[in-house]
């Protein structure tokens, strides 16, 4: 029997884990939908629908001792429409927890969690209906490989988060001999209230002799030479309803272009930039999002709107098109989105949502997006298993 390298990896962690006779955990969810695109500025995708997963999470979590705890996750999701690659799974965490050798924190080494939006995603709570804004736009990975340290100050008001990544994500190995400096300070001064900062940097070296490819979320016409990112968050979580909003600012150090002169030429038929001045390319986006429990009973509502302007520049250059001399910059490259719908929950851990999409563009000419899905969304969870 043909068994994959991930799966592999995996009965042999559990093997040794249930032979030293500790405690474990298997738990997991699904997001599956059935969607339709009513509308679309691609003429192609119009009318597009299909049953996917989007999202299938397969955990084993096993505690070591009473401070020591590793996890495995796997996930999988269906490929991009049209595709014809099966389902196969990826490792998104694999880590140590070691609670407490520092007191009142926890120490990560692995394949972690990162720290950019986890407290915004957790206040969302629909993940099973979209990612937050900083994941959807790409602005930072939700894993990592490297360390971290998270853990209370002052009795348990303040909160911080620490991390060292590589920078490029769980789907990539490090790339370069710099790291990702990630840091979150959070205050809690009453029960649902969050108001939080967070910040992160990592130096880039695209000639770099140990560079071994361009980080993609750093590069626009050109890589750039370092990035860094800012956001506030705030969000209150209350018994009957939720609400937050989050805005973030991201630097890419010198990968755009200004004073651009072009020419044409004539033997190889095509337009040449002949001067420029490399500048910084800054990207904005912010998130507003809440829901509210219904007079209907297991029927929640819930709603965000998001706004992202790619490039906040008009006279920064990030494209630019060898054939036509056409230079691509911030102008009317804004948009926002809005999702919305009903979260009817039948049973504890099982929630089916009716939803809708719309994706608004700034450039003038271009109509709305419209996506309607059905989206089911369950998770399991195996409880304690202990190995005698």
């Amino acid at each position: 029997m043909r068994i994959r390298g991930p799966f592999l990896l995996f009965l042999i962690f559990l093997s040794g884990v249930l032979n030293a006779q500790i405690e474990s955990k298997i738990d997991g969810l699904v997001y599956a939908d059935y969607y339709y695109q009513f509308k679309n500025i691609v003429a192609a995708e119009k009318d597009r629908n299909a049953f996917q997963f989007r999202r299938i999470y397969f955990t084993f979590e096993n505690n070591i001792t009473q401070n020591i705890k590793v996890r495995f996750r796997l996930e999988s999701e269906h490929g991009a429409y049209g595709s014809t690659a099966k389902i196969n799974p990826f490792v998104k965490h694999a880590y140590l927890e070691w609670s407490n050798l520092i007191p009142q924190h926890k120490i990560y080494l692995g394949m972690a969690e990162t720290n950019a939006f986890k407290n915004s995603e957790e206040y969302w709570g629909y993940r099973s209906i979209e990612k937050t804004i900083m994941d959807l736009q790409k602005i930072s990975s939700s894993a990592d490989m490297g360390v971290a340290l998270k853990g209370d100050l002052l009795g348990g008001k303040v909160h911080h988060w620490l991390t060292v990544f590589n920078g490029t994500g769980c789907g990539s190995a490090e790339i370069d001999r710099f790291k990702k400096i990630g840091y979150a300070l959070w205050l809690t001064p009453i029960k649902g209230l969050i108001l939080e900062g967070y910040y992160d940097f990592e130096s880039q070296d695209p000639t770099g002799k140990q560079t071994a490819a361009n980080l993609s979320s750093a590069k626009d016409y050109t890589a750039g030479k370092g990035y860094n990112t800012m956001k506030g968050f705030v969000g209150y979580d209350h018994p009957r309803f939720t609400v937050g909003a989050e805005a973030f600012w991201r630097t890419n150090e010198q990968s755009g272009l200004q004073n651009v002169a072009t020419v044409f030429d004539d033997e190889k038929k095509e337009y040449q930039i002949t001067a420029s001045t490399p500048v910084d390319v800054k990207r904005f986006g912010y998130s507003v999002f809440g829901s509210v429990i219904t007079p209907i009973p297991k029927v929640k509502v819930f709603a965000r709107y998001d706004f992202f302007d790619n490039n906040s520049k008009d006279n920064v250059i990030t494209k630019f098109d060898k054939v036509t001399g056409k230079l691509l910059s911030g102008v009317d490259d804004e948009f926002t989105m809005i999702f919305a719908g009903l979260n009817y929950i039948p049973a504890a851990n099982l929630h089916i949502m009716p939803n809708v999409i719309i994706k608004s563009y700034a450039k003038e000419g271009l109509d709305n997006d419209i996506t309607g899905r059905l989206t089911l969304y369950y998770k399991f969870d195996s409880g304690k298993i202990i190995v005698q």
